[in-house]
């Protein structure tokens, strides 16, 4: 499985890592509405991360082999609720985590020490 990492700290920071997970998916073969999904997954956890987080510091990495792609966001946080919903969301915010729930094939977060929490997302390819 191939890994990398990127430290996330600014606006700039998110752009090159939406631009870093279009490149592996497409790499992976994954065709342009999949990356451009892909990008949207990265840019909505990190905004999240960056916005919601008790650091300015946000780590992301990426591991991927031929049948998917996991992306985590690992910051310092605390623990918050996952949950699918199929109600539309008209507001102006709050819709990031129901983008990423029905995008990827797996989301899921963990509490990695006593305040870090790290959200992992998982992607079967075809």
């Amino acid at each position: 499985m191939n890994r990398c990492s990127m430290e996330i700290k600014t606006e700039n920071d998110v752009l090159k890592a939406m631009e870093h997970t279009s490149e592996i998916a497409n790499k992976l073969g994954c065709l342009p509405n999949e990356q451009i999904l892909l990008s949207l997954v990265t840019e909505e956890s990190l905004v999240n991360a960056l916005e919601y987080g008790e650091d300015d510091l946000v780590k992301m990495y990426w591991a991927c082999s031929d049948k998917e792609l996991e992306i985590c966001i690992k910051q310092k946080g605390k623990m918050y609720k996952i949950e699918k919903s199929d109600q539309l969301n008209y507001g102006n915010r709050g819709r990031g985590l129901q983008l990423i729930l029905n995008i990827m094939n797996e989301v899921w977060l963990e509490q990695e020490e006593e305040d870090n929490i790290a959200l992992y997302m998982k992607k079967r390819l075809n």
